[in-house]
């Protein structure tokens, strides 16, 4: 039996990868752990690890935003020990030269793990493993690609133990991915650079069958599991399997859930079915309020109307929905930023994510910052080498002052009356307003209520309950609290 020790940094999600090697291993016979980073004395956490382990590899699955801590904490363990270390990951995958650079990396795995970590591992001599590059002394074994496992049904189910055991909010939100790939080539997204990899295959594939997923979610509720969030990319392209899925879902698991969703998969039918099941939020991909942008720059098909017509679906079946917008896409002028404001206004999401525009290697945004000139070779190699995060580009926002009370007025739009945020906006009056990352965090508190108005009557409730504990005369409502609660 051998041994594979994980590291990854501490945050509030798992890491999906993670869970799906580790299931492999153990279903090959082969056992697995994992040590979570932070700051609190991990170098030694590490050492005693490693001691009371003794794995006979260590293993990164490396995120993009991760490379730099990735390669300092490789750094670390390889001072500790020479047992054998593997990078696998979006960023491996797509920097492959960059990362096999590293004194520290010995394997690095491109594409799916799960098949060739078990060759590595139990033929740790071979130089001839598809989906890796390998080292050996001086020399780089560079192997071909195999193909992607279509039969999802034939993978074990995720490994949830390893992070389980490290808190209990791992185990109320459950993370459930019931597909692989994506059906759309969005230009900034890793799914864009892994479609060209995989040219002449499926990237996208056949969805797990409902009963493959029912019976992990069964594990789940005994897990304690809360909320379910299933986080494919598209969790709703394919109808049949939807409603066939859903109606298992209502009666064997009935806990909440969420999806990521998109408005080309979203109509007034498909969204009866989410709301019967349980669905208590949808996530789409919006990105830009400008058609143009959105379809000449990041690849995306949908229309305004066609978004419109999606929230309104939504809306009318009480399901809450968020929206993400990138700031800084190519060819997209600031000034342009606020006239986009309006569109916000009218379909008036539940939550605004906004984000800087972050330049995965090798996706074809990369190729249109770079002829725009927004995006320099010297700015690509650093997040290619590790040397830029995605949160040192984010925080550009609060530079830019404008920009920092836009991306805080996104936040108060989801609460505010639109007459109001039309008023503040036409006006430009959020500018003198929303200056302060302190008012940004009030919205997530109030964003419970479905208005500012159902706000009003909580406190008014609160004030009367709390007259009348000292006047217990007082005991029916005021005209102007039922015209409030009309």
């Amino acid at each position: 039996m051998t041994r594979i020790l994980f590291i990854y940094p501490k945050r509030a999600s798992v890491s999906f990868g993670i869970e799906c090697l580790s299931a492999y291993l153990k279903s090959n016979g082969h056992h697995a752990d994992l040590i979570l980073y932070d700051e609190n004395n991990f170098r030694e956490r590490l050492i005693k690890r490693l001691k009371m382990y003794e794995p006979d590899f260590i293993g990164f699955s490396v995120m993009t935003e991760d490379y730099g801590w990735a390669k300092k904490i490789g750094k670390l363990t390889r001072s500790l020990t020479n047992i054998p270390i593997i990078f696998g990951g979006n960023h491996p995958t797509g920097c492959p030269e960059e990362v096999i650079k590293n004194s520290f990396v010995d394997y690095l795995v491109r594409s799916e793990g799960e098949e060739p970590l078990i060759e590595i591992i139990e033929n740790p001599k071979r130089n001839n493993i598809k989906n890796t590059w390998i080292k050996r002394k001086n020399k780089i074994y560079k192997n071909n690609l195999r193909p992607l496992i279509q039969d999802l049904d034939s993978l074990p189910l995720p490994d949830k133990t390893l992070f389980n055991k490290e808190g209990k909010h791992y185990k109320e939100l459950y993370n459930c991915m019931v597909g692989r790939g994506c059906p759309f080539g969005c230009s900034y997204c890793f799914n864009n650079y892994m479609k060209k990899l995989h040219l002449n295959e499926r990237w996208s594939r056949k969805k797990r069958s409902p009963i493959n997923v029912i019976s992990e979610l069964k594990l789940a509720k005994k897990y304690g599991a809360k909320v379910i969030y299933f986080i494919d990319d598209v969790f709703t392209s394919d109808k049949k399997w939807l409603n066939e899925f859903l109606n298992k879902y209502k009666k064997e698991i009935n806990i909440p859930f969420k999806i990521l969703g998109h408005v080309l998969f979203t109509n007034d039918e498909i969204c009866k079915m989410l709301k019967d099941a349980g669905c208590i939020e949808v996530e789409f991909g919006i990105q830009t309020p400008f058609e143009s942008i959105r379809t000449k720059i990041c690849k995306r098909a949908e229309t305004n109307k066609q978004v419109i017509k999606s929230v309104k679906c939504l809306k009318k079946n009480k399901i809450v929905f968020s929206v993400s917008h990138i700031f800084g896409l190519p060819y997209e002028e600031k000034e342009s930023w606020e006239k986009g404001l309006n569109f916000y206004i009218d379909i008036k999401p539940n939550k605004i994510a906004d984000f800087w525009l972050q330049y995965y290697p090798n996706t074809e945004i990369v190729d249109i910052g770079l002829a725009h000139g927004d995006l320099k070779k010297q700015h690509l190699k650093d997040v290619i080498n590790g040397n830029i995060t995605f949160s040192m580009v984010g925080n550009q926002r609060k530079k830019n002052k404008d920009l920092l009370s836009l991306s805080i007025f996104f936040q108060w739009i989801t609460i505010l009356p639109r007459p109001l945020s039309r008023f503040l906006a036409k006006n430009k009056k959020y500018r003198k307003i929303f200056y302060s990352e302190k008012v940004k965090n009030i919205p997530r508190i109030l964003r419970h209520f479905t208005s500012l108005k159902l706000f009003i009557i909580m406190i008014m409730a609160i004030k009367r309950k709390i007259e009348i504990e000292y006047n217990p005369q007082i005991s029916s409502i005021t005209h102007h609290e039922k015209e409030l609660g009309k």
